[in-house]
């Protein structure tokens, strides 16, 4: 069987006839394997997908970005691509440059214990359904449990006139998601992880399930809350949620380009309380294997390292692509991703969060006089232009001088102003901890893996 690093040296060759003619070339092929095994209250389920594989070309002419891609990886193939690339009516510009990169040539492995492609799918099988009855067993009110247990291997190659890297990633995930009922009143909850890794993760635990059922046993019929500005504890996931929504689109500098973000206006200038320090971060999987959008190098073939985006309350720096850092003469961050090989490079997040600060819970639970602690995130957006958020959650616990009083109220809808959010902010836990399920769309479509992470937050904000 050939493998994707087989074809390393015909993209070199590639690039080079290409670049014979245009001013940058590059070249990036994908194989993607997954599974995903489902077992519910009701039904089992497979989803085995045939193998994908495929690459793109990519010629800059100094003004534009042309690209052709193919799911036939085969040399012939992309022979013909070199030619159709070649053949184009495209004239030279000297409008903007493209910096190759310093020159490097190295592999990349995320640590995997247990190859999940080597494991039989009736072993997933049992595996997810004794999963699936162990959260069962925690309530007589559940109605229905689900339990998926799955993985996606990506190995993926880049390569240029100076540089010939790649990348295998594996990334495992359990996830359960439930429903109760009292006979008056339902409630629904999910949780799990992704991890870096394979099979090793698979087991349950029990723990997380329980703190799962038995709030989702406080929320059931639990009653909206009064609208209006609290003083809030964000959980940790919360605090991700935010952290992604608050400088997400509004940081990619594509959106820059195009004047569709807000942070363009601000960078430099304070946006937040002086405690605060945000980043993004694609190497994060190396202290925490839940951080599972972690890569070595973008699909623009930029090594990853972290970047900070607000730095004691200053917004210091966008996430770019290559189109938008070169155009916009600004330094690269390694953010330009696909959602795979047939689609577009843009400026993308990764594992997005807000720095621990040294404040235990304890200590900031007794800050609070009223208010609510707000956990169980299920979904945010936000307008990159106007810098408006919302994010929604499942579970706002009362707090009254400084202890929890036992009410509890559900859903919640948090929104405000980005800036006004973030300069209220006024302790920062000392803990942290990375959220692991979440993908992230530009608009409606090309989504990719994110995670993100926080600590707890004590803040204003207005709840509904």
């Amino acid at each position: 069987m050939i493998e994707l690093k087989d074809y390393q040296n015909h993209f070199a060759k590639a690039v080079e006839k290409l670049e014979s003619k245009f001013p940058y070339s590059s070249a990036f092929a994908q194989k993607l394997e997954s599974k995903n095994i489902t077992s519910s209250t009701r039904e089992d389920s497979i989803a085995f997908p045939d193998p994908q594989a495929g690459f793109t070309l990519t010629i800059f002419n100094g003004e534009h970005f042309y690209e052709y891609f193919s799911s036939n990886l085969s040399t012939n193939e992309i022979d013909r691509a070199v030619d159709y690339l070649l053949n184009l009516n495209v004239v030279n510009k000297k409008e903007v440059s493209i910096d190759p990169g310093e020159k490097i040539e190295k592999d990349f492995y995320q640590p995997i214990k247990i190859d999940p492609s080597s494991i039989p799918l009736s072993s997933y099988l049992d595996k997810a359904k004794e999963n699936r009855k162990h959260i069962e067993e925690l309530s007589n009110l559940i109605q229905m449990a689900m339990f998926r247990l799955g993985y996606e291997k990506r190995d993926e190659l880049f390569v240029n006139r100076n540089k010939k890297l790649f990348q295998s990633l594996c990334r495992f995930e359990s996830i359960y998601f439930f429903v109760l009922s009292d006979g008056k009143n339902s409630a629904n909850m999910f949780d799990g992880f992704g991890k870096i890794g394979g099979f090793e993760h698979a087991d349950f635990d029990t723990n997380k399930a329980r703190k799962s059922v038995d709030d989702a046993l406080k929320i059931l019929g639990a009653p909206r809350l009064n609208p209006g500005t609290y003083t809030c504890i964000f959980s940790p996931a919360m605090a991700g949620m935010f952290a992604h929504e608050a400088f997400g689109h509004g940081t990619e500098t594509d959106m820059f380009l195009k004047k569709r973000a807000k942070g363009e206006e601000y960078i430099g200038k304070q946006v937040a309380s002086k405690l605060v320090n945000m980043w993004d971060n694609p190497i994060l999987g190396e202290q925490y294997p839940e951080a599972c959008a972690s890569f070595f190098f973008d699909h623009e073939g930029q090594l990853s390292k972290a970047t900070q985006i607000i730095k004691d309350g200053i917004l210091v720096s966008g996430l770019t692509d290559l189109n938008s850092a070169s155009r916009l003469k600004i330094q690269r961050t390694p953010n330009g991703r696909r959602e795979s090989y047939s689609h577009k490079s843009y400026a993308r997040m990764t594992n997005t969060y807000f720095e621990n600060g040294n404040t235990p819970f304890k200590k900031m639970l007794e800050k609070v006089d009223y208010g609510f602690y707000v956990d169980h995130a299920t979904n945010g957006m936000e307008d990159p232009k106007g810098w408006g958020i919302q994010l929604e959650a499942l579970y706002a616990a009362e707090i009254k001088n400084g202890a929890f009083t036992g009410k509890v109220f559900s859903p919640v809808i948090v929104t405000g102003y980005v800036p006004d959010l973030l300069m209220s902010i006024s302790y920062i836990g000392d803990d942290f901890k990375v959220s692991s399920l979440g993908y992230c769309g530009k608009g409606h479509k090309e989504w990719v893996k994110v995670t993100d992470a926080g600590p707890h937050l004590l803040l204003k904000a207005r709840l509904a």
